[in-house]
Parts: structure tokens; sequence; C-alpha cells
């Protein structure tokens, strides 16, 4: 089986993440590339596509923007999962888990609508103080805030075996033999 890992970082955690995921997929299933999504031109020798972003200003870059427009159609005949990497864990800890979960929703509802995704997840990445300007770093720090590597490698591991242990079944049926218009059985939510 061919899996593309396809990814757009702004500084480096991101496509850390997608080559660790390229790596543990790689063990089970096979053939598993890792390439930004500036150098992929198509998916269509793929049969399964694992995409993910960096979170500037509440969405995805703009080239894995621009990745998803140009390949939607191919990305409609595939499984594909999609991860993104923010920076909910960097907040104060009352605002952790909300700030994820609305994180994901924003993308899910506006990002995500012409390709149905097997699942998203959204991961925080590192952030590192010099990122913010020093009236901000302060206050931040102030309310709660935290820098630092704050991937949650576990998580990470546990949603790439889940995908590992989808692709090793087979595919689902296709149009002809019951599914809908995405290949998915009709009792099978496209979400998730």
């Amino acid at each position: 089986m061919r899996v593309l890992v396809a990814y757009a970082s702004a500084l480096g955690s991101t496509r850390e993440i997608a080559q660790h995921v390229a790596e543990r997929l790689a063990v089970g299933l096979g053939e598993v590339e890792c390439r930004s999504v500036e150098e992929v031109g198509s998916v269509s020798d793929y049969e399964a596509v694992v995409v993910g972003s960096a979170i500037h200003n509440q969405a995805w870059l703009a080239p894995a923007l621009l990745f998803l427009e140009r390949q939607a159609q191919e990305l409609a005949k595939r499984r594909v999962w999609a991860f993104s990497v923010g920076m909910s864990d960097a907040l104060p800890k009352p605002f952790r888990k909300r700030g994820a979960l609305l994180q994901q929703q924003r993308l899910e509802g506006s990002q995500f609508q012409h390709i149905p995704l097997r699942g998203h997840r959204v991961f925080s990445g590192v952030y590192e103080a010099g990122q913010m300007p020093t009236p901000l770093r302060l206050l931040f720090r102030l309310t709660g805030g935290r820098f630092g590597d704050l991937r949650d490698w576990a998580a990470i591991d546990g949603w790439t075996d889940d995908i590992a242990v989808e692709l090793a079944q087979p595919a689902p049926p296709s149009t002809a033999e019951g599914a809908d218009a995405h290949g998915f059985p009709p009792d099978r939510p496209a979400g998730g």
C-alpha cells in the first residue's frame, strides 16, 4: 500500500510530526512517503493520504490550503486523515481543552468541507517565547501560558496507530457496491 504523509510547516514542528507519523506507519504498511505539500504534484499514485499543517491565525498555512484545493477531487477518492499543529497546550490551563476543541471545530467547518476525512486531530507543537512580542509574552506568562515543546508524542502515536489499523483493513466498498459517493458505507459518517 502506498501512503502519503504531506505537510506544511512554518518552523519545523509540523514537519517533525509528519516524519514521525510516516515512520510509524511504514512499520506495518510498507511504502509510506513523507513530503512537503509543495513537493506533491498529484496524490493519484497513493491509496491513502495523511495531511497536516501548522495553524497560524486560526487557519492552515497557505500552501496546505492550496494543496487541499488542487487535490480535492483526487483526495475525495482516497482514505484521508488530517492533523493540525497549533498552540492549544500553550494556553492558560483553563482554556487548553476548550481551545483545542474550538480550533478543531473551526478548521473542520471551514477547510475540510469538500474532503471526506476519516479523522482530524489538533496537536500542539513547539511554541517558543521568541515567537511573541515582549509585552504579549509577559502577559501570556502572567495568565498561565507556557512555552516549549508541547508535542504529546503518545497521543500522536495513538492516532497514528489507529490509522494503521484502519489502513490494514480492506478499503470500503465502491459506490457500485452500496457505498455513498465518497466510498463510505451508508451507516458510516464521513467525519470522525
